[in-house]
């Protein structure tokens, strides 16, 4: 029940603060944190600390509702102390504070168990980060959301391109190099048609039209490189007469 006022009216309670812990090995970075956080309301910075194992012991006594953590930490990294602060306190959600942004970073700390994360460098959205995860969203800056959406666009390209038969990366490879269908039956010892037919299901099986698209893809594997052709090779030269 709410308190009575001298004039008999109830009066407001202030709403519940919700709990954060930092971990941070820089000093400098926690105190900007502590400062971000006592602006915030509604959020109160309830400890702190420089190393993951200092961290577990807080979690395991105080249940904050989100623990804001570095990747990059002495001892024991970021990822690994995710997973052991989901497992100590299950109902804390953790929010990723790095100046990091591999995707293969960013995965492995969603696969840990966090809920955002949070570039240094965009700290500015904090409250915003905050809020999100405590609500049992997903927050990513935006920077790292662009990069992961490029990431999975390139991993499904990539997911494709293994479905390729060898022989097919074998004429997808000559192809990207500019060769001819000719050329490439005479390098792999095949016929005209066949080289066509493995063409065809290289652009099915890639989702490509042209063979613009086919050479910007490759390069995009680092097979081969701007600029680069072999049609003028002298392996693509007719043999002498006198051996035809």
């Amino acid at each position: 029940m709410s308190p009575i006022d001298k004039l008999g009216r109830a009066t407001p309670q202030p709403a519940a603060q919700r709990s954060v812990l930092v971990v941070d090995d820089h000093p400098v970075i926690r105190d900007a944190l502590q400062v971000l956080i006592g602006r915030l309301p509604g959020w109160r910075l309830v400890a702190e600390a420089s190393r993951a194992r200092d961290a577990l012991g807080l979690v395991s006594s105080l249940a904050p509702d989100i623990v804001v953590m570095d990747l990059a930490l002495p001892g024991m990294d970021g990822v690994i102390a995710t997973r052991e602060v989901l497992r100590r306190s299950p109902s804390t959600k953790v929010l990723i504070l790095t100046a990091h942004m591999h995707p293969h970073e960013v995965r492995e700390a969603f696969l840990a168990g966090a809920t955002g994360y949070l570039l240094k460098s965009d700290s500015d959205s904090l409250e915003i980060a905050l809020e999100t995860v405590v609500r049992r969203g997903r927050y990513l800056s935006p920077q790292v959301a662009a990069l992961m959406a490029s990431s999975q666009e390139e991993d499904a390209t990539a997911g494709a391109l293994s479905s390729l038969s060898e022989r097919e990366r074998e004429v997808f490879r000559l192809a990207a190099e500019c060769l001819t269908n000719r050329h490439i039956a005479r390098e792999l010892c095949i016929a005209r048609k066949t080289v066509d037919t493995h063409l065809n299901r290289i652009h099915r099986k890639l989702a490509i039209r042209t063979s613009a698209e086919l050479v910007r893809l490759a390069m995009s594997f680092g097979m081969v490189y701007a600029g680069r052709s072999r049609k003028n090779d002298r392996l693509l030269t007719p043999p002498p007469a006198s051996t035809r």
